[in-house]
Order: C-alpha cells, then sequence, then structure tokens
C-alpha cells in the first residue's frame, strides 16, 4: 500500500511539473510575439517618419519651382522688350526645361506617394498574420495548427487564408519545419493523388528528387493502408508517405511577395 501511495504522489508531481514546464513555454512565446510586434511597429513608425520627411522636402522644392516660374512670367509681362528672336527661343527654351523639369518632379512625388502607402499596407499585413498566429522564417510566414484534419481538409484550411500547405524548397526550410514539429507528424503540401509516383506540390512549386527528405525505405505506398495507397506526405523529422485521409496536424505556408 505505501508504495502505491508514494508512485500517486510521484506521478502527481510529475503532472505538476509538467504543467508548470508548459507555462513557462507559453510564457516565453507570448514575450517573443510581443517582442517581435513591438519591433514591427518600431520599423513602421520609423519607416512613415522617412516618408513624411522626403514627400515634405520634395513638396517645398515644388513650391520654389513654381514661384520661380511666376516671377519669369511676370518679368517678361511686365518689361515689354522686343525680344530677338534667338533672345526669344532662348526664352521659351529656358520656360520649357523648368516645364519638364516640374512634371518630373511630380511624378518623383507620386512615386513616394505610392511607395508610402505600400509600406503601410506591408506592415499592416505583417502584423494582421502575427495577431494570427503566424510565424516567419526566412522571408515566409507559416502556421502551424493546433488541430488534426485529413489531408485534403488541411489544404483547404490553408487556401481560406490564402496560402497552401508548405511546399520545401531547402535544407535550411526542412530544418526549421522539422524544428517546429518536434517530432509530431504535420501534413505538407506534397502528394502523388494525380499520378501513383509522381510526386507534386499543391501550390505548383517544382518537385526536385534532390530536394526530397524522405525517411528510410519511403516511400512505400503500403498496401495496408485505408484504400491500399498512401497518397499524401507528413513530416516529422523526415516525410513518410501515408494515407489522406489520416487526420495530422498541418504547416500553411505564405510566400510573401
Amino acid at each position: 500500500m505505501a508504495q502505491e501511495i508514494a508512485y500517486v504522489n510521484t506521478m502527481k508531481f510529475e503532472a505538476g511539473a509538467s504543467s508548470l514546464s508548459r507555462k513557462r513555454k507559453i510564457s516565453a512565446t507570448i514575450i517573443i510575439i510581443m517582442t517581435i510586434l513591438a519591433l514591427l511597429v518600431l520599423l513602421l513608425a520609423t519607416s512613415l517618419i522617412a516618408m513624411a520627411l522626403l514627400y515634405s522636402q520634395k513638396e517645398k522644392k515644388l513650391q520654389e519651382i513654381e514661384g520661380v516660374m511666376e516671377k519669369i512670367r511676370t518679368s517678361l509681362w511686365l518689361s515689354n522688350i522686343s525680344l530677338s528672336p534667338a533672345e526669344a527661343s532662348e526664352s521659351v527654351q529656358l520656360l520649357q526645361n523648368i516645364s519638364e523639369a516640374f512634371s518630373k518632379i511630380q511624378t518623383r512625388l507620386g512615386n513616394v506617394s505610392a511607395s508610402k502607402t505600400a509600406v503601410q499596407n506591408r506592415h499592416r499585413d505583417l502584423l494582421a498574420l502575427l495577431s494570427k498566429g503566424w510565424r516567419f522564417y526566412n522571408g515566409n510566414a507559416y502556421f502551424l495548427s493546433q488541430e488534426a484534419k485529413p489531408w485534403k481538409e488541411a489544404e483547404d484550411t490553408c487556401r481560406a487564408q490564402e496560402a497552401h500547405l508548405v511546399s520545401i524548397t531547402s535544407k535550411e526550410e526542412m530544418e526549421y519545419l522539422a524544428r517546429e514539429a518536434r517530432k509530431q507528424p504535420f501534413w505538407i503540401g506534397l502528394s502523388d493523388q494525380n499520378t501513383e509516383g509522381v510526386w507534386t506540390w499543391v501550390d505548383s512549386t517544382k518537385y526536385d528528387e534532390k530536394l526530397s527528405f524522405w525517411g528510410p525505405r519511403q516511400p512505400d505506398n503500403w498496401h495496408g493502408a485505408p484504400q491500399h495507397k498512401e497518397d499524401c506526405v507528413h513530416v516529422t523529422t523526415h516525410w513518410n508517405d501515408v494515407s489522406c485521409t489520416y487526420n495530422y496536424k498541418w504547416f500553411c505556408k505564405k510566400v510573401l511577395s
């Protein structure tokens, strides 16, 4: 009986320690997300200030040129001097050059305004993704689901967020996803559902056999699987083909332009 009580107490202690560890991990994750959000907000504010200063400088120069042009027009009108053909041609050319410079500055101001809008939109989109739990790595955004679904339903969920199940195009990306998976199975966007043995990425990325990360003796299309075929791929530390009907978590990937 004493041994049973000791065993129960040990189990409670281990459960409490496990719960505390999870809470610490969640707290650390929240701190990281808040830090990233703060950095993005700071970057957005800095970009907007720089854009505003540049726009103000361009606007000031534009006003100065307008003032010069008006003075030239007024001077020519008040002087009422009869110019020689050569002098008249020179004056017309000068005004034409000023007009062209004025037009170029207007175009540049328009470009600055468009760039400012693009920066604002990009930062707004990034903040929105962060608030929804997306993570960023090497210029792309990734979403790690907390629920499990069959392969097609997982892909439909990614599409609803203007993304796809992840395609893996480098060793570094594979290592990143393996770290995030933590030896749990996650769907990726690779399958041979259309033609047996012809593997394709669902986002139309070209499949490269040299950049594949199959586990030992995989893919094997094990005939003991449901419907006697394994057409979809999940990742843990390596790739493995399994039945598309299994329920697994998944990785979505959004390529950021």
